[in-house]
């Protein structure tokens, strides 16, 4: 039930953290487009890789604690398991 919550959690931080990143990059995507479409496009492309990025890592974060909370004796990263197979 804590996993489910903090996953919602998560999942609602992310959300409108990638609400704010969008709305500002969509506003200087609309700007630069007026004057040098290309560099409107590296704009709007560099907006979205940080959208993913903050993703993937505060899951990544999350189900690290949620292991470590659940497991304290494992270490949470590459090879978790590698042990127990």
């Amino acid at each position: 039930m804590i996993a489910y919550i903090v996953g919602a959690m998560t999942s609602m931080s992310a959300g409108t953290i990638g609400m704010i990143i969008a709305t500002s990059a969509n506003v200087k995507v609309t700007y630069l487009c007026n004057f040098d479409p290309e560099k409107a496009l590296k704009v709007a492309y560099a907006a979205g890789q940080v959208l993913g990025f903050f993703l993937v890592s505060a899951s990544l974060c999350v189900i690290n604690i949620i292991i470590l909370a659940y497991r304290p004796g494992v270490l949470a990263g590459l090879g978790a398991y590698a042990t127990e197979v």
